[in-house]
C-alpha cells in the first residue's frame, strides 16, 4: 500500500477499455479508514497513447499530464470518488448524473474512444476534515508550478468554452431531440436581436 504524501504508480483508468474497479488494492491505498472517512489528497490524470508512462515516476511537469486535482476527506467523498465521477462522465457525457466538466472536456478534446490511454496517479494525504486545506494547498503548488513551466493549466483543467459544451450536449440528444434543438437554434438566429450567437451547430 502507498505511503502518505508520496505519489503512487500510474494506473490505467480503463484497462482493456473497461473502467477499473478502483478498489483499495488497485489504487494502492485504503480508500476508507475505520472511521468511514475516504482518503483525501491530490491526483493527476495523464494521457499517453504509448502506455509507457506506467514505467515512469510521476511528475506534475510531465507533458502528458492533462489534469491535476484534489479532494478533501469525508464519509462520502475522497480522491477515488473524483475519479469515478470523471470516468463516468467520459463514458456517458451529459447523460451522466451530475457530469464532471473535466470529463466533458476530455470527450471533446480526445474522444470517448480514446479513454484507454488515460492513467491516474494519486498523492494520498490522509483521512478526516483536517485534510482539506493541506490538499488544496498542495494542488495549488502543483498547478502554479505547471503554469509557470508551460504558461497555462493542464489541457482539461479550467473552464470549458461554451461552444464545446453545446457540441457535447448535442452528442447526447436523440435524433428527434437534436432536430428540435436545431429548429430552436434557427429560430433564435432568425430573430433580430442585439445578441450574437457564435457557436457552430
Amino acid at each position: 500500500m502507498s505511503v502518505l504524501n508520496t505519489w503512487g504508480e500510474y494506473i490505467p483508468l480503463f484497462p482493456n477499455d473497461e473502467r477499473a474497479t478502483f478498489g483499495s488494492e488497485y489504487v494502492g491505498f485504503c480508500k476508507k479508514n475505520n472511521e468511514g472517512y475516504n482518503m483525501g489528497g491530490c491526483y493527476m490524470y495523464a494521457y499517453d497513447p504509448t502506455g509507457k508512462i506506467v514505467d515512469c515516476d510521476p511528475n506534475h511537469l510531465d507533458e502528458r499530464i492533462i489534469y491535476i486535482g484534489t479532494a478533501g476527506s469525508s464519509e462520502h467523498r475522497g480522491i477515488c470518488s473524483r475519479t469515478l465521477d470523471f470516468t463516468g462522465t467520459i463514458m456517458r457525457g451529459f447523460k451522466q448524473k451530475n457530469p464532471y466538466e473535466n470529463g466533458i472536456y476530455f470527450r471533446a478534446l480526445f474522444g470517448e474512444e480514446n479513454k484507454r490511454h488515460l492513467y491516474v496517479t494519486y498523492f494520498p494525504m490522509g483521512y478526516g476534515k483536517k485534510i482539506k486545506i493541506p490538499a488544496h494547498n498542495k494542488e495549488k503548488e502543483l498547478l502554479d508550478e505547471y503554469k509557470e513551466c508551460y504558461g497555462s493549466l493542464p489541457k482539461i483543467d479550467g473552464r470549458l468554452p461554451q461552444a464545446t459544451i453545446a457540441r457535447e450536449h448535442a452528442r447526447c440528444l436523440t435524433p428527434k431531440e437534436l432536430e428540435e434543438h436545431i429548429e430552436h437554434c434557427i429560430k433564435l438566429l432568425s430573430k433580430e436581436s442585439s445578441v450574437k450567437f457564435n457557436y457552430v451547430l
